[in-house]
């Protein structure tokens, strides 16, 4: 089993991204060996906007963040379609505000560059590898709970 993989439905694996040291951090992939999207089954496709909406319910209400942002890349060869999903919190916002290299009142391009400057690409020490198996195993807690519930998590710790 991917260690990282928090839900896997019929098409789509949610995982959390292997390198970020920001909770929450997931990645929804295409299992289909396929590195567009218009090279995708048609059934993928009809259950893309499902599962992406399942993994924003999820986000928050294990989080409660500001806003979710979803973003296609693709340029590294080798993977499959996949999204990036994360939850941005004001805490967050703030961080990127602060930084001298992104804009004093940050868009969804400097969250973005941001969190993989800063919380990614690079490999986690120890005590990030332990922090992010425990989000793993609270967000697939929460990921089976009734998705009515608007509540956050409570166990994870704060974005």
């Amino acid at each position: 089993m991917n260690e990282h993989l928090i839900v896997a439905t019929e098409h789509w694996d949610i995982s959390h991204r292997r390198d970020a040291r920001y909770p929450g951090y997931l990645i929804v992939s295409a299992r289909a060996a396929a590195a567009e999207l218009h090279q995708l089954p048609a059934d993928a496709l009809q259950a893309l906007g499902p599962v992406l909406q399942r993994t924003e319910r999820l986000l928050h209400r294990a989080y409660a963040p500001r806003k979710v942002i979803v973003y296609k890349l693709g340029f590294s060869p080798g993977f499959s379609v996949h999204f990036h999903v994360v939850p941005v919190s004001a805490r967050l916002l703030a961080e990127v505000a602060a930084h001298p290299a992104y804009a004093d009142d940050p868009d969804g391009n400097d969250v973005i560059l941001f969190l993989s400057r800063e919380y990614a690409e690079r490999p986690l020490d120890d005590h990030e590898t332990a922090r992010m198996r425990r989000e793993i195993e609270i967000l697939r807690r929460a990921s089976t709970v009734n998705s009515s519930t608007p509540d956050n998590v409570g166990d994870l710790d704060p974005i």
